[in-house]
């Protein structure tokens, strides 16, 4: 019996520890890792295909104004400004989805969902920085 207990306490022990260890990977705590973030954000954008005319000239750039706007936000600790900002960004990254213009395909390498995915994750980060600044996320 106290061997029995010894093991699931040892368990119990050894799941809080690894809960611990890999929560504070989940999300961002520090403006430093947002921005981390947030560059990576901008490499992804800077790589993933879009095509179409517009797509160096305008689609491009102006999802990478909206991404170095939000690191200003940050910088600025400003974060709800910048959680305006990646939604900017994510109505733009929809609307070339929508449009067929931007790669969907996992295997061609970044996709438009993956920049969904990824803006979701820094938003939930800023939030996080929003909340222990001010005590309530943004709204």
């Amino acid at each position: 019996m106290k061997q029995m207990m010894k093991k699931s306490s040892f368990a119990a022990i050894f799941f809080a520890l690894a809960m611990f260890v890999a929560a504070p990977l989940a999300q961002a705590t520090t403006i430093t890792e947002v921005q981390a973030m947030i560059a990576s954000l901008k490499a992804k954008t800077t790589n993933v295909t879009i095509t179409g005319k517009s797509a160096e000239s305008k689609d491009r750039p102006g999802l990478l104004d909206k991404l170095n706007e939000a690191g200003l936000k940050v910088d600025q600790a400003k974060f709800c400004d910048a959680v305006l900002k990646l939604n900017d960004f994510k109505v733009k990254v929809n609307a070339l989805i929508a449009a067929g213009k931007i790669n969907q395909d996992p295997a061609a390498g970044t996709t438009g969902q993956e920049l969904l995915n990824d803006a979701d994750a820094t938003i939930a980060s800023l939030n996080e920085l929003q909340t222990q600044s001010v005590g309530a996320p943004c709204q």
